[in-house]
């Protein structure tokens, strides 16, 4: 009896699994999540490197946010720091998948409200100050820094603002070679 009580449970296993897999009903609908311009976002990249990307902080592989950058970790195995000079697209594309990847149903949220209440975003909250981050207050609500990535989430990057805040930060300030990249990748905006 219990033998052929396991065949059966047996030959219905497959059953269960495939009606567990089954398709969604016909009138489910998928909404895609609402993600931040990928084409606004190098001068952003930009900022969170020379802010964020150093090789102690988020220039490390085992960050869940982690960047590339030509100041602290490279996404090429024969790119040095600073050489070249200015970030590569890939690295770019790589800082942009890690930052949209965080927290992307909260990121989707954001955006989808025109970057309203931004303080959603764990990322916003740990540089602002207002959550415990390792690194301390990196920048204020409303600062520079914190205007570049906030009007990229609202769809609007504030490229100027980027510029301010690298200027600000980098040993130098405008005269800084690094400002150099955010002028090219204005240009190659354009």
């Amino acid at each position: 009896m219990r033998a052929g009580l396991l065949h059966v449970y047996t030959a219905l296993s497959p059953l269960v699994l495939l009606a567990g897999c089954s398709i969604p009903p016909s009138d489910a609908q998928y909404t895609p999540p609402a993600l931040p311009d990928q084409e606004s976002f190098p001068p952003v990249a930009q900022l969170l490197v020379v802010r964020c990307g150093s090789l102690d902080c988020h220039g490390t592989p085992g960050r869940n946010l982690r960047l590339y950058g030509s100041a602290g970790l490279r996404w090429s195995p024969s790119d040095r720091p600073l050489v070249p000079l200015c970030d590569t697209q890939d690295e770019i594309a790589q800082d942009y998948e890690s930052v949209v990847g965080l927290e992307p149903a909260t990121m989707s949220a954001v955006v989808a409200a025109g970057g309203a209440d931004p303080q959603q975003l764990t990322m916003v909250r740990k540089a602002r100050g207002t959550e415990s981050h390792k690194g301390g207050q990196i920048w204020s609500q409303g600062d520079a820094s914190d205007t570049c990535l906030t009007s990229w989430l609202g769809g609007d990057t504030d490229a100027a603002a980027c510029a301010s805040a690298m200027s600000g930060v980098l040993p130098g300030g405008p005269s800084n070679p690094l400002m150099q990249c955010l002028s090219a990748a204005d240009a190659s905006a354009d």
